[in-house]
């Protein structure tokens, strides 16, 4: 593979506002980007890969850099590219190619000062080609090797609000590829979230779709990103049960965090679910994106079809690197699950992964269920997504839908892809476990913004209460080892064996404070639990000290509460039995200590704004000296721990190569681009800590009233937990204080805060708790508590009368728990006897902090039989009904008293007595609705009198009197000086007091008794508490139901008791302390400021108010202000707080400031809340001034949107100090406010601000003039006195001299108003800009190489009027004729060439010359031209007061520079930045604009098809061009191809307005989007926006010149603008001097261009001058358009560009034509002439093979022109003559490679949609059939413009014709275009699919000819054998498909012969041999007579032979031969002379 290290870049000049940049490398065609950074010097350290396969690299192997910028709302912006050739690296393979700062390029291809940095280097792995549905790897023991693209990681975007929001999601299908199946007719089926979606259906294996959906949405960012997309490629034709071909699914979350939130141009491979073994059935190719309001969707230049993407075909798909896995899932068993209350369940567990969800087999009845199952996903590597679900359900009914909790998995923290570390490690696999799972359910935790590189799913956990938890095992596979999804484990499995064992831990939580609280009626309390354990809801598990005691809130005289634990704190303690994860957590808390000293010391970084603070070194080496301290201390080792799984090895593995490399990193960084750098290291480390393995729940702490539960805190297990191996192993706050902000569960409370709560905790083994000391300071006391009740009956107090209440009872008065049944649990002993204390805390005032009170008395009356009103039986209660004391006797307590007698209230509804009336509903007898007039069915009235009570006034020196009185009246503890019983007097629903009241009815005391533990046990003692004072439970009940309860008391006891009277009663625990301390808190506040530009821009009467535990203090109110300043020192003296000094200076309480302003009604709104710690000094010997630092201010949803400049300071008040007048600090005071000390105020010095107001635009507004702003300086300009006129000012420029801070950081933001002088002298405020942030203006007026702002001249001196005639006339004419001249190429020629999509057929010798720029966003989003901004920017006006998004009134056009002004008036005065322009004379200024659109792209559908049929509109002023008759119907990508002229005066006529809407025949049209341009931007930039600026300068052709202007002049007009010397022109030597350089026309034309139209030289020169001056070239911008519905949701692109011609300039340059090309007519003929080897499927009687064949054909998109030929019968060998000839007719578009077509999709359509397709042909062949269907036997899919070249022979033809990838290039196919090579005859192969594989199924012999139109009508053909039947002459094929009864023995020995050839052939040959053998036998016998008698011819001389033969001469006769000629004769005996 290929790996490259982007490390860092350079950009110069700097940017401002600083760029986001990222970098985008191109190889081999494919593209990577890095993440996005912020600064001019980023520093990435980021690694890229690419496999390179089976394709090593060349010398002529490349990279492309490009470095842009990824603004927040524009597109991506072109800063610089170069090209890094990798010839080195190719021929030394071994070698790192170090790259350091790569000179970049411009846009003219001319080096610019920015520079990258890079390393690339090769590393050699194992992987292996991969070839259809093989797997990537044959092993797996190198799965390590193919991670980088498995599992994606995160990466960060910017943070989402927790609201609703607009989001999108946009679907675009291109085309399918290699589906399995034969005649199949494809359609994809999408589901965005449960939206449908359906293309249209195609025929073939490889159809084209080129269609896009969108579906909106308005949800939360958490849930939208839980959605699943899932998209099924369905066979339209087959059965519903056999459709599905195939389907993909991800998850939109992984969509949205891929970069650019796209997945752009990927193949898709194609599975089917549930089938482990299927393998890829295809791809598909598509485009998804996921966008949020700001977002922009990437441009996509390229053609929907591309000639590239036919690599990918059916047996190998190199092109399409996607493989398969198996990720298993090893389901063992699960524990504590969650029931309700009588209920048991039938369980079983569902994991979902991307929409697929698998289920195991449902288990009985139990808790503890055990499933021992496997579940397997089949799933894509790289894997698309993000997350796995579990979810245990409740399976008792049917439907299984009922949940009873979930777990979530973030899929890349069980994996790695490797990125971390920026090296050689690749990551690993998935895995998991074996390990347990948390499950959780109920209410959820609202969403909060996540960090960054955590997963969503930490941010949107499964809910807050603890269900269960579940024993699970991953495993990813490569190759399949099963065959079903669902698999019983056979064996026993031993992993959980060893996780059965169990340890004890105990969690001791000490509560220290509880403040910032809203106002509780009731009393609270907190529940501490982890599990189940302390869960005082689940009566399952032993009863343990997990509440703290019931507890009032108190009022802390502000606005909040807090309650009054004081120097008693109560202790909650929980044991539990967990499995032993110490080797685990104590990795993950080593981790966390690194990572939270990189956080703390980068956040310390980050508040040092001034880049020359001494403090910013110091600080960057402290961050790097810990942060190698931190990475060098060694992980424990995982590889010799037996309980570590794969996973723990894995990370550990990963996490020690990432620390490494950070130390090495630390050690050899630079103090260069600091903060950058270290969020990169802190990046990398939160990537790899998280631990899905911590099978230990969290600690949860609820705060409960009215036994409901509130609020939580969670705090996780390991950051508490204790480890034996140190203090660093342990958690970061083990048995140290920490501060939690409790919070609502989801939809419950307001966006308020519940608490903030101080606690000390530990967690861990109870063997490691013997000696436990949690706090320096503190005693653990434990109390047995009960309260005894009585009640007055008959004036006696007793028993009797206790109806609902216990004799003892707790707190609440709910459970019964008397004395006697209390006893001691082990390990603890009594000391001493009950003894009656009482709790003081619960009898404090809850008014203690208020300074007055409204007391209030309500008189009833009832109504008498006779209708009179008499007192009521309790003539006097409160609001409740309950008896209060008469109005004569209500006393004022001691240090109060009363301005005013009682009065009767009247504001509200009642009578004018103030009485209101009701009637009685019994038993209560009061009403329960009140009105104000009285009825005759009243029974019942009653009216309030209220007084106020004021606090007495406090003298000097006694402002604590109140605190030190609350302290001793709670540390009272003897009775006996009271001479009290210890009676408490009151009621449960009302305050209880130590005084009797007259109305009294009930009272209670406390009884305590001290529990001591005894001897020491190894174990700490309050540990041993569970199950403690345990009583007789079988004989509790009945004690106290015989004593106290009645039948009726059981029934109310039911309804309103809702605890177990069975459950023990716990004890108390508290931790005592006996010494106070006194701090005093410094907090110096400076100002704050507005960072979300887009909201409220002024703060309205803002102030302060600092929050310190129960404490608080206000600055003072300002006035409204853009970023309020209050240079205020807030102090709080005599702070109280118990704990040891040293444990405060460790962990403080937090200092709340909290940003307040007023609205319009004058109500107090908060605006956002800061906290951090403050510095302690605990003396001040070495103290200095804590420095101000800026903050975040945070709102309520988490949403960092503001900043505050301040700092805070805590001093313990010592025993040298009491001496010391107050404050202790010497903080200077003006008019009673302590200002800031002068040590730590911003430094002022006298500043220049010179300010350039060109004019006001878009306003309503009659004289408005500027006023400006900053600080306590203001300057005003003249009013304008024709605004409608002339919108500009009079004077442009304009002087003000401020004191300002020197720090940029530090400086007052400019304010900006428009003042509008009205009738009658009224001056009102119409518009407001507030600009905060000023660095970008600050400038040195003496560098030199500063050049100052310029207007451009817009005229020129009117030339000869005999001379413009002329050029006019000559011009005009040249332009007539040039539009009557057609030429080769034309100007979408050189868009396409700039595109890449060029047609290679038409070759162009000068591209080079004629190319133009396409930018993918708006030319202002161009970062090189400064948002067209260069001259003058555009500030937005507001309304003065203005509210959320509230709407633009107007825009303010000017420039501001800001410099250092001396104050020495005798001094030299720097110049001026901004002078007197003669120029501004020509506004307003007429112009001709010409507007050319060229397309539309991704345009969101408006009708129910899915399409739009847009039109456009064009204003322009009061100018409005475009009709709605001239729309597009059906189309979502509109080819315009128009040009729009139009007249205008800028700026009178600046904002050009282009609006595409939707037509609609019946309806109002529908707006699509709108997008303005500001023209007089455009025209007044120095970078030539007005008209771009050509490559080439061209008198004629059809690229003629186009601008007013020639180059000469336009390069004179430059250089003045620049302050250069014209221009001096040498026409001998063509050269020019310029810019004091000499430029000579050979260096830019080494070889001279012979083309036709070229300009003069000097013209030449001076454009190509011109070209490397960084102006705006020929272009075509694509602007985003917008709509009002979906606010910054992209509703699609348009392709345009402007042009402006001022006519002072002269006229106007030549139209471009831009018209759309259209469509050439082709007509393709194919004669089949005949087929081999086809199949034969078919059999007849007499059980032979045949096929009656035909072949069919069409054109893919043309289905309905389908032909077919002859059939030719009964073919028996698999061929078949046709001679038949197809004839298509086609138009093509040879630019775009596709063909068009427009037909009405619906006969009731009103307009045919345009499609397009590309050109491929499809021939099927088939079997004819009678009475059945038709059988499919092979098909051939040829595309005409890439298509193999045909086989000679059918010998010749196979399948691998058709590959692309051939291993031997050299045996690589040829391929043609047949619009190239017009005519072709040959072989190709058709094929089949065939059990999962593609075979080949026949041969086809074609000619295939494309002609021209004109071509066709010159040689006429007609289809089949019909005439005219000439080019060729098709003569009918003569065959022997003749029937059986036309020649019936001819196929009769036709069928014979072939069916028995064999056996005949074997006869004859039998046959021959056997007469060879006769002959041979027969003749034997005599020719062994022959050779064994051996017969002589004997002749005796007397025979006179003569005479019988006459005179034959018988001496040359031959004895053999005579012998042989008489053979056949009998011998003679030789008895004697014979005659004859």
């Amino acid at each position: 593979m290929l790996r490259l290290v982007v490390e860092s870049a350079k950009i110069n000049p700097p940017l401002s506002p600083p760029p986001k940049p990222c970098v985008t490398v191109y190889f081999r065609d494919m593209k990577k980007r890095t993440r996005v950074e912020e600064g001019n010097d980023p520093i990435w350290n980021e690694t890229l890969i690419w496999h390179l396969w089976n394709r090593p690299l060349e010398n002529d192997s490349f990279l492309q850099v490009i470095l842009q910028d990824e603004g927040f709302k524009k597109k991506d912006r072109f800063i610089g590219l170069a090209t890094v050739l990798l010839k080195q690296l190719a021929q030394r393979p071994n070698e790192v190619f170090f790259v350091k700062n790569l000179t970049l390029l411009n846009h003219s291809m001319k080096p610019t000062d920015c520079t990258v940095t890079l390393q690339v280097a090769q590393i050699y792995d194992q992987d292996t080609e991969m070839t259809g549905n093989e797997e990537l790897l044959d092993s797996t023991a190198n799965k390590v090797t193919q991670q980088k693209p498995m599992v994606p990681s995160l990466t960060m975007h910017r943070a989402l609000a927790s609201k609703p929001q607009h989001f999108q999601v946009r679907l675009k299908v291109f085309e399918a590829r290699q589906l399995l199946g034969n005649n199949i007719k494809p359609v994809v089926k999408i589901n965005i979230a449960g939206h449908q979606h359906l293309t249209r259906i195609k025929t073939g294996n490889n159809p084209f779709f080129n269609e896009t959906f969108f579906q909106n949405f308005h949800e939360v960012p958490a849930k939208f990103f839980e959605e699943n997309i899932l998209i099924q490629v369905v066979d339209s034709a087959a059965w519903r049960s056999k459709a599905e071909i195939g389907r993909f699914q991800t998850d939109i979350g992984f969509i949205y965090h891929s970069p650019g939130h796209t997945l752009l141009r990927k193949w898709l491979g194609l599975c089917q679910r549930n089938k482990t073994v299927s393998g890829v059935r295809g791809y598909l190719k598509v485009t998804i994106c996921a966008l949020g309001m700001g977002d922009q969707a990437l441009v996509d230049q390229k053609l929907p079809y591309e000639d590239g993407d036919t690599q990918v075909q059916i047996f190998k798909s190199k092109a399409v690197p996607i493989s398969l896995a198996y990720l298993q899932f090893f389901i063992y068993c699960a524990e504590d699950l969650h029931f309700k209350k009588h209920q048991s369940a039938a369980t079983a567990l569902e994991v979902e992964l991307i929409g697929d969800k698998l289920r195991t087999h449902t288990q009985a009845q139990n808790d503890s269920p055990v499933w021992n199952q496997i579940l397997t996903f089949q799933i894509q590597l790289p894997c698309l997504s993000s997350y796995i679900k579990f979810r245990v359900l409740d399976c008792s009914k049917r439907d299984c839908r009922e949940e009873i909790g979930s777990a979530s998995l973030c899929l890349n923290q069980i994996s790695s892809t490797g990125e971390e570390i920026q090296g050689m490690y690749s990551g690993f696999l998935p895995c998991f476990g074996p390990s347990f799972l948390t499950l959780r359910g109920g209410k959820k935790a609202p969403f909060r913004t996540p960090e960054k590189g955590t997963c969503i799913l930490d941010a949107v956990k499964d809910g807050l209460t603890y269900r269960g938890r579940i024993f699970v095992e991953i495993i990813t596979q490569l190759k399949s080892h099963q065959d079903s999804v669902i698999m019983d484990l056979s064996r026993e499995v031993a992993q959980i064996e060893r996780q059965q064992y169990r340890q004890k831990y105990g969690l001791c939580v000490i509560f220290l404070s509880c403040t910032m609280m809203p106002k509780f009626k009731d009393l609270i309390q907190f529940e501490v639990s982890m599990g189940h354990y302390g869960n005082q809801m689940d009566p399952n598990y032993k009863p343990l000290v997990s509440t703290t005691q019931h507890s009032p809130v108190i009022y802390d005289g502000t606005i909040y509460h807090y309650v009054p634990w004081y120097n008693t704190k109560p202790v909650a303690t929980v044991t539990s039995q967990w499995e032993d994860v110490s080797f685990r957590m104590n990795c993950l808390n080593l981790l966390h200590i690194t990572r939270d000293h990189l956080k703390a010391n980068l956040d310390t970084l980050k508040s040092i704004r001034n880049p020359k603070d001494p403090a910013l070194l110091q600080q960057w080496e402290k961050l790097l000296r810990e942060l190698i301290e931190d990475c060098r201390r060694p992980l424990p080792c995982m590889t010799a721990q037996p309980k570590a799984n794969n996973l723990d090895k894995n990370k550990w593995q990963l996490r020690n190569h990432l620390l490494r490399q950070l130390a090495q990193r630390a050690s050899e960084a630079k103090p260069r681009k600091m903060v950058v750098t270290a969020e990169d290291w802190l990046r990398r480390l939160n990537a790899v800590i998280p631990e899905p393995q911590e099978s230990l729940p969290d600690v949860m702490i609820w705060l409960t009233s009215k036994q409901q539960r509130v609020a939580y805190a969670r705090v996780p297990a390991h950051t508490v937990l204790f480890s034996p191996a140190g203090p660093l192993s342990s958690g970061k706050f083990c048995g140290k204080i920490q501060n939690l902000f409790l919070q609502y569960p989801e939809g419950e409370g307001e966006n308020t805060l519940p608490a903030h709560l101080r606690v000390c905790m530990w967690l861990g083994n109870v063997v490691h708790s013997k000696n436990l000391k949690l706090l320096q300071q503190g005693n653990m006391v434990v109390y047995a508590e009960t309260y005894e009740n009585q009640a007055k009956y008959k004036d006696q107090w007793g028993e009797q009368g206790l109806y609902y209440c216990p004799t003892f009872s707790d707190v609440m008065g709910h459970k019964a728990v008397p004395k006697s049944d209390f006893k001691a649990p082990v390990g603890w002993h009594w000391q001493g006897d009950w003894i009656v204390e009482p709790q003081r805390r619960l009898l404090l005032d809850t008014d203690i902090n208020k300074s007055q009170v409204l007391e209030e008395v309500y008189e009833n009356q009832s109504r008498k039989a006779t209708g009179a009103w008499v007192p009521a039986a309790i003539p006097n209660t409160d609001v409740n009904g309950q008896p209060v004391e008469a109005l004569e006797n209500v006393k004022c307590p001691q240090g109060w008293h009363f301005k005013n007698n009682w009065i009767v209230e009247l504001n509200h509804a009642v009578d004018s007595e103030g009485w209101e009336y009701g009637v009685g509903i019994p038993p209560s007898g009061l009403p329960q609705i009140w009105n104000s007039v009285e009825k005759t069915y009243h029974s019942y009235r009653r009216r309030r009198w209220v007084r106020v009570r004021f606090r007495n006034p406090r003298e000097q020196g006694q402002e604590l009197s109140q605190e030190m009185e609350t302290l001793s009246f709670l540390q009272m503890q003897d009775l006996s000086g009271e001479g009290k019983e210890g009676w408490e007097y009151g009621t449960f629903d009302s305050k209880f007091n130590l005084d009797p009241q007259p109305t009294s009815r009930f009272r209670r005391r406390c009884w305590h008794r001290r529990l001591v533990p005894k001897k020491e046990k190894g174990v700490a003692s309050i540990f041993l508490l569970e199950g403690s004072l345990a009583v007789e439970l079988e004989s509790q009940p009945k004690k106290e139901q015989n004593k106290t309860w009645s039948l009726q008391h059981w029934k109310d006891s039911w309804k309103h008791t809702p605890e177990n009277p069975r459950t023990p009663t716990m004890p108390f625990i508290y931790c005592i302390f006996n010494k106070p301390h006194y701090y005093q808190l410094f907090c110096y506040i400076y100002r704050a400021r507005n960072l979300m530009y887009n909201q409220i821009l002024t703060f309205q009467e803002p102030f302060i108010r600092v929050v310190f535990l129960n404490y608080s203090l206000c600055t003072q109110t300002l006035r409204s202000s853009a970023a309020p300043t209050w240079s205020q020192t807030l102090i709080f003296q005599h702070l109280l707080l118990f704990e040891n000094p040293k444990d405060t200076r460790e962990n403080p309480p937090l200092v709340v400031l909290e940003l307040w302003q007023h609205d319009s009604r004058g109500n107090k709104i908060l605006w956002g809340r800061s906290m951090w710690p403050p510095v302690v000094w605990l003396d001040l010997q070495g103290w200095a001034l804590t420095p101000l630092r800026w903050h975040p201010l945070v709102r309520e949803l988490g949403e960092e949107e503001g900043e505050i400049l301040a700092s805070c300071e805590l001093i313990l008040e010592t025993e040298k100090l009491k001496d010391t007048p107050l404050p202790i600090l010497s903080v200077p005071c003006k008019n009673g406010i302590y200002t800031l000390p002068k040590n730590i105020q911003p430094e002022v010095k006298m500043m220049a601000i010179e300010i350039m107001a060109w004019g006001l635009r878009n306003m309503k507004a009659h004289h408005p003039q500027l006023l400006v702003e900053c600080g306590e300086e203001s300057l005003r300009t003249e009013p304008i006195s024709n605004f409608q006129e002339n919108p500009n000012f009079p004077k442009s420029n304009f002087f003000l001299t401020v004191f300002m801070p020197l720090e940029e950081t530090h400086a007052l933001p400019l304010v900006v108003k428009v003042v509008d002088n009205q009738v009658y002298g009224q001056q009102i405020v119409v518009g407001q800009a507030n600009i905060d942030f000023l660095q970008p203006y600050f400038c040195d007026p003496w560098a030199l190489n500063y050049t100052p702002v310029k207007l451009p001249a817009l005229s020129v001196k009117k030339p000869n009027t005999f001379l413009g005639t002329l050029y006019k006339k000559l011009w005009l004419e040249s332009s007539k004729d040039e539009d009557d001249y057609e030429h080769d190429v034309d100007w979408w020629s050189k868009l396409f060439w700039a595109t890449g999509d060029a047609d290679s057929s038409v070759p162009y010798k000068y591209k080079s010359y004629h190319t133009l720029k396409v930018y993918d966003c708006e030319l202002e989003a161009v970062l090189a031209f400064q948002g067209l901004q260069d001259f003058c920017q555009t500030f937005k006006l507001y309304q003065e007061k203005p509210k959320v998004d509230s709407p633009v009134v107007g825009e303010f056009k000017g420039l501001f520079r800001i410099y250092p002004f001396p104050e020495d008036p005798e001094a030299p005065k720097p110049p001026r930045q901004f002078s007197s322009w003669p120029e501004t004379e020509d506004f307003p200024q007429p112009c001709m604009v010409r507007v050319y659109l060229i397309r539309a792209i991704n345009l969101q559908p408006q009708d129910y098809n899915g399409l739009c049929d847009p039109y456009v509109i064009l204003k322009l002023g009061q100018t409005k061009l475009g009709s709605r008759d001239s729309y597009y119907p059906n189309t979502l990508d509109p080819i315009f191809g128009t040009m729009y002229e139009l007249t205008c005066n800028i700026p009178l006529e600046k904002d050009l307005e282009i609006q595409l809407y939707d037509f609609d025949l019946i309806t109002a049209d529908d707006e699509i989007g709108t997008t303005v341009i500001d023209l007089e931007n455009r025209l007044l930039s120095g970078f030539g926006a007005r008209c771009g600026l050509s490559k080439s300068y061209c008198k004629s052709g059809p690229f003629r010149w186009r601008d007013q202007l020639s180059p000469s002049h336009l390069l004179t007009r430059y250089a003045r603008q620049k302050g250069l010397p014209p221009p001096i022109f040498d026409l001998e030597n063509d050269s020019v001097f310029y810019n004091g350089k000499r430029f000579e026309l050979q260096s830019f034309e080494s070889t001279p261009p012979t083309f036709e139209g070229l300009g003069p030289k000097k013209e030449r020169l001076a454009l190509y001058i011109l070209n490397t001056q960084g102006l705006v070239p020929e272009h075509v911008e694509t602007r985003t358009l917008y709509s009002n519905s979906q606010p910054g949701i992209d509703q699609g692109k348009i392709q345009m560009w402007v042009d402006i011609f001022p006519k002072m300039l002269g006229p106007p340059g030549p139209r471009v034509n831009i018209s759309p090309r259209k469509p050439k007519r082709y007509e393709l003929r194919c004669i089949i002439w005949s087929t081999s080897h086809v199949d034969l499927v078919r059999q007849t009687l007499s059980k032979e093979k045949m096929s009656d064949i035909y072949v069919k054909g069409w054109l893919s998109g043309l289905e309905k022109d389908m032909q077919k030929t002859d059939v030719h019968y009964h073919s028996l060998t698999g061929k078949a003559i046709f001679n038949w000839r197809f004839i298509f007719t086609m138009d093509y578009l040879a630019t775009e490679r596709v063909c068009v077509q427009s037909q009405k999709d619906y006969i009731w359509s009103l307009d045919p949609t345009s499609m397009k397709f590309p050109a491929r042909l499809i021939i099927q062949i088939w079997d004819n059939d009678f009475f059945s269907p038709d059988d499919f036997l092979g098909v051939l899919e040829l595309n005409l413009s890439d298509m193999p070249l045909p086989a000679v022979s059918s010998k010749q033809c196979s399948l691998k014709m058709m590959e692309t990838d051939s291993k031997w290039p050299s045996m690589q196919p040829k391929r043609i275009s047949l619009f190239k090579k017009s005519n072709v005859t040959g072989w190709w192969p058709c094929q089949v699919h065939d059990g999962d594989k593609w075979r080949l199924s026949g041969k086809v012999k074609m000619t295939l000819e494309m002609l021209s139109e004109r071509e066709a009508l010159i040689r006429p053909a007609g289809r089949g054998q019909s005439e005219p039947n000439q080019f060729p002459t098709l003569h009918p094929p003569v065959r022997n498909d003749t029937w059986w009864y036309q020649s019936p023995v001819k196929n009769f020995c036709y069928v014979f012969w072939k069916r028995y050839r064999t056996k005949i052939i074997c006869c004859a040959v039998v046959l021959v041999l056997g007469i060879i053998l006769f002959n041979f036998v027969y003749s034997t016998p005599n020719y062994l007579a022959m050779a064994w008698i051996k017969p002589e011819l004997r002749l005796n001389p007397p025979i006179k032979i003569v005479n019988l033969i006459g005179s034959v001469n018988t001496s040359s006769i031959n004895s053999t031969v005579f012998s042989m000629e008489g053979s056949k004769l009998r011998p003679l005996k030789d008895n004697g002379s014979t005659f004859l």
